[in-house]
This record gives structure tokens, sequence and C-alpha cells, in this order.
């Protein structure tokens, strides 16, 4: 009966992963020509309050401005418990830009894992970017 119940949680833990991480893999996979086609000015500058309304290229985009350890530092303070950051996590941070920060937090917010604390994720973003501004770069 353990054995089971083990199995069971490794195979929906297994698929959760998967249904968070296939999106990101599709938006690795796509052709860069059709990505020039509707990234432009006018699409950037307008802010979606939805990150399923972000075109998967701008999202793409603000990903490679941070780097993998950046990512992960950031994305253990807002999901996680990480509770420091230090000044390269914040240079990375403010370097991308608020708006690529909110998209990318709001992406995260709305997946299957996170959506019950979406708004808690959203403010602990907007934290985490004011503390970075205030503490690190100002």
């Amino acid at each position: 009966m353990t054995r089971s119940k083990n199995v069971s949680f490794a195979v929906l833990l297994f698929m959760g992963i998967t249904l968070i991480a296939s999106p990101i893999l599709a938006m690795e996979n796509e052709d860069e020509s059709t990505e020039a086609e509707y990234i432009d000015n006018e699409n950037l500058a307008a802010s979606p309050e939805s990150s399923t309304k972000i075109l998967p290229g701008f999202l793409k985009n603000c990903a490679n401005t941070i780097s993998k350890s950046t990512g992960d530092k950031v994305f253990n303070y807002i999901f996680g418990d990480e509770k420091s950051l230090d000044y390269d996590t914040c240079s990375e941070v403010t370097g991308s830009g608020k708006e690529c920060h909110d998209a990318l937090v709001k992406y995260v917010a709305e997946g299957a894992m996170f959506k019950a604390n979406y708004n808690f994720y959203l403010k602990r973003g907007d934290d985490l970017y004011n503390i970075c501004l205030d503490v690190f770069v100002d």
C-alpha cells in the first residue's frame, strides 16, 4: 500500500514538473525567424495583465537576460524559502528591467503549483525588485 502511494506520488510529481517545464522548453525550440515577426516595439510597449498574453519570445528574451544561478536564487526567494539577496543577483534582476522581472514572476505564479497564492507571489516579486533597487543599486 505504501509503495503504491510512493509510486503514485512520484508519477504525479513528474507530471507536474513536466506540465510546468513544457511551455518553457517549447519556447526554446521556436524558430528565431518566426520570433522576429511578433517582437517589436509595439508589442513590447503593452504590459499584459496576464503572462499568458505575453508573447513567448518576450518571455524567452527576458529569461536570457539573467544567468541560471541568478534565476535559481530569484525563484527560491519568491517561491521558496530563500531569505537573502546579494549584489550580483540584484544587479542582474534590475538590469533585466521591471517589465521583464514582472513578466517572469507572473508566468511562474500562474502555474498550477503557485496559482492559489498568485497575489502573494506577485507581491513577493515586487518586494524583491524594490529591495534590490533600494539596497544594492541606489
